[in-house]
């Protein structure tokens, strides 16, 4: 009986394990490893054979266990070769000698986020998918963490532990804080590819202009090349590359230990730009990692800086905007930047410190770009001033690509607009802050652009308090104490300013107001694509419409001082504006000039003009005309020939009729003509409509002191006074001898 049962048990145990073996047969097939799928990326280096040594210091490094297991990486191994010549360079004895510290270092600054085959390497992963050929760097599983640093605070240095900022903004109030928690400050690496060559017309001595020594192929990874690509593991991609490449300073960091930038980093990046925040998210986060309690500091640069070169992070508008762009500074060197300062900066500041910030700020960021400007891109890329790096090659003594961006020592200075153009006599000297203050909300643009020559004449902060404008700069507003001692506020002490200011600026191509102290003339100010209105001068003195009203002219004090773009005179009283009426002007002008007074009955007697008020219907006091008024002569020459009635009083409607339509033909809209040459205007409209309300338009031929009119028949009529002009509240008004025919 026992011998039955074990020969049936015996059975039952054959039976189960074969069924047994079969559904093992059958999982394996369906969830096992296959065959074709390729080793992780530490087993796949072992299986190469040509990588022992870097092998050797993924174990240091402690990531043999990261690279054996799942996972989406991109790996630059060096090679055997690579890692020989590493050690020989660095002096040290063998593989084994190398310290944990650097292992970590070469690993992780060889090992990239995500996986990228070369199809793929040179593309921007934004936010809305791929973007081809956008791509030149990749964020790495290096960063520096928190350190210890002897900072000066108060005058008093003092260790403390210290992060980087990891955004651009210090103020959370900008809605970006300037360091984020959690956020590690992942150092880049630089590769250059054919791909994003072509797409960004780069060449290869782009790239050698940095790596001189090395050879460009279709894909180099930093300061080595690419020798073989897509070997593709389990968990990713390696590159292979024939050189050991280290993690690269920071521009913050490159700044800090390189003392040929000493003063730029001392006296004036580091006293008024940098701060060190202390952080209760790092401290907690700085007490997980180390075990040890510390209060930690945020690093960081101040807002009015285009970007904080210690952010690794690039500009954070996307995540990963990091691959497309980076930074880039042109640093000028001690030997260079000092005698710039003591000559520019400092020519009516005692020390540094008595420059407004808000100048030392824009001095900075014309050393720092926004973008990665590579060296056959210095006249594309532009600075938040919008201006191209001013650099030859042979002007670059130092560059390096870093881990957030380019730098380039240079050895001389960047040709900022701010301070070659008129514009510095200005933005560089103390007296002439409130000047300045109204040039930067309106027409700062405008005077530094070196392409064009202005002639700008400067008013100081004690003329204008002596002219009654205060400017309280808590609030940042004006006031006016006019000449009836009544207080305007700031709405309408600000725009009265900016008006005057705009007579101030005149530009002046053909060097027009150059020999201003012994000639007369007038001129047409503001910028001749946007002109303003016309003030004239006579052996130093000048008159705007309002200085001539008033017989109160503007007298030229002291020297002329230059740019590269004009000059600058200074001046003793403000080109003012009139504020007369239409009406007024063509009373006053009349009282002047006898001959224009049959043009003046005709026009006050009419129904255009309202005598309440002196004014004509139709013309606005804050629109452009010139008033072209036929002397005695031209009048009565009108009246023979039937465009006139005899009588300016007549009650005649149809007489009436034809005067309004007379006095309107002369009347030109939206321009201010003037005898100066201007070509540009040859046609002008006039206030004169027909039956269809369609404007009416006289032509104009306008040469050097011969301004011409022509009317509806093709006669030519001249300006009388070619010399000279009347001016008024945006109004130029001209004896004709002779009258404009609006008829076919």
């Amino acid at each position: 009986m026992f011998m039955l049962f074990n020969k049936y048990s015996l059975c039952w145990l054959l039976l189960f394990l074969t069924i047994s073996s079969c559904r093992k047969a059958a999982f394996d097939e369906f969830y096992g490893r296959p065959d074709w799928l390729e080793s992780a990326i530490y087993s796949k280096l072992q299986e190469e054979g040509r990588f022992s040594m870097i092998l050797k210091l993924i174990d240091k490094a402690g990531y043999q266990e990261t690279l054996n297991q799942a996972g989406y990486w991109t790996f630059f191994a060096p090679n055997d070769e690579a890692v020989k010549r590493f050690l020989t360079e660095q002096g040290i004895a063998d593989i084994e000698a190398i310290s944990v510290e650097m292992a970590e270092k070469i690993v992780r600054n060889a090992l990239v986020y995500n996986a990228f085959k070369t199809d793929r390497i040179s593309d921007y992963q934004s936010n809305l998918g791929w973007v081809e050929g956008m791509a030149f760097r990749r964020r790495t599983a290096y960063y520096d963490g928190f350190r210890k640093e002897v900072v000066k605070i108060n005058g008093v240095e003092q260790e403390l532990v210290v992060a980087a900022s990891n955004r651009n903004n210090m103020t959370v109030s900008f809605g970006t804080p300037y360091y984020v928690d959690g956020d590690n400050n992942n150092k880049y690496v630089t590769y250059f590819h054919s791909k994003y060559a072509a797409l960004n017309n780069l060449t290869a001595s782009d790239y050698t202009f940095f790596h001189p020594n090395v050879n460009w192929t279709d894909f180099n990874f930093m300061g080595s090349k690419v020798v073989k690509a897509n070997i593709i593991a389990e968990n990713g991609i390696i590159h292979e590359v024939d050189a050991v490449n280290l993690p690269q300073l920071s521009l913050d960091q490159y700044i800090t230990q390189n003392d040929d930038y000493s003063f730029f980093r001392d006296s004036i990046l580091n006293p008024y730009f940098v701060t060190y925040q202390p952080n209760a998210a790092a401290s907690k986060t700085y007490e997980y990692r180390t075990g040890q309690t510390a209060q930690v500091y945020i690093k960081t640069y101040d807002p009015m800086l285009a970007f904080s070169p210690n952010n690794e992070n690039y500009l954070k508008m996307e995540d990963n905007d990091g691959q497309m762009d980076a930074y880039t500074l042109f640093i000028p060197k001690n030997d260079v930047l000092i005698p710039w300062v003591r000559n520019v900066l400092l020519e009516h500041y005692k020390t540094l410190g008595n420059v407004p910030k808000t100048v030392l700020a824009d001095f900075v960021n014309t050393l720092f770009w926004q973008s990665a400007v590579w060296p056959s891109q210095f006249a594309e890329k532009t600075n938040i001033h919008e201006e191209p790096a001013r650099f030859q090659l042979s002007d670059i003594s130092d560059k390096k690509i870093l881990s957030n961006g380019f730098l380039y020592g240079t050895s001389k200075m960047q040709e900022s607009d701010l301070f070659n153009t008129v514009y510095r006599h200005i933005v560089l000297d103390p007296a002439y802050s409130l000047m300045l203050n109204l040039l930067n909300k309106e027409y700062r643009r405008l005077i530094i652009n070196p392409d064009k020559e202005f002639t700008v004449f400067l008013f100081s902060d004690r003329l204008l308090s002596q002219l009654g404008y205060l400017y309280d700069d808590r609030i940042s507003s004006w006031t006016w104490r006019d000449r009836n001692g009544n207080v305007q506020g700031h709405s309408v002490a600000e725009p009265r300013l900016q008006r005057i200011l705009y007579s101030h600026i005149v530009e002046t191509p053909n060097n027009e107001l150059g020999n201003i102290a012994n000639t007369s003339g007038f001129i047409q100010a503001g910028d001749n694509s946007i002109p303003g209105e016309y003030i004239k001068w006579s052996n130093g003195k000048l008159y705007a419409a309002g200085n001539e009203l008033l017989n109160q002219p503007v007298q030229i004090v002291g020297s002329a001082k230059f740019g590269n773009n004009g000059r600058i005179y200074y001046v003793d009283n403000l080109l003012e504006f009139s504020g007369e009426s239409s009406g007024q002007a063509i009373q006053r002008i009349v009282s002047q000039n006898p001959e224009l007074g049959r043009f003046r009955d005709y026009l006050i007697n009419s129904t255009l003009y309202v005598a309440a008020d002196l004014t004509i219907k139709g013309v606005s006091s804050g629109s452009s005309y010139t008033f072209l008024m036929p002397n005695n002569d031209a009048v009565q020459q009108a009246i023979d020939d039937g465009l006139l009635p005899a009588n300016p009083l007549t009650a005649d409607l149809a007489e009436r009729v034809k005067v309004e339509r007379f006095i309107l033909y002369h009347m030109l809209s939206n321009v201010n003509l003037a005898p100066d040459g201007n070509r540009e205007i040859l046609s002008a409209i006039t206030m004169m409509k027909d039956e269809n309300d369609q404007s009416q338009i006289v032509g104009i031929n306008n040469a050097p002191q011969n301004l011409r009119i022509v009317d509806k028949k093709g006669r030519s009529i001249s300006v009388v006074n070619n010399t000279d002009l009347y001016i008024s509240n945006r109004i130029v008004l001209h004896e004709l001898n002779g009258y404009l025919n609006y008829n076919e």
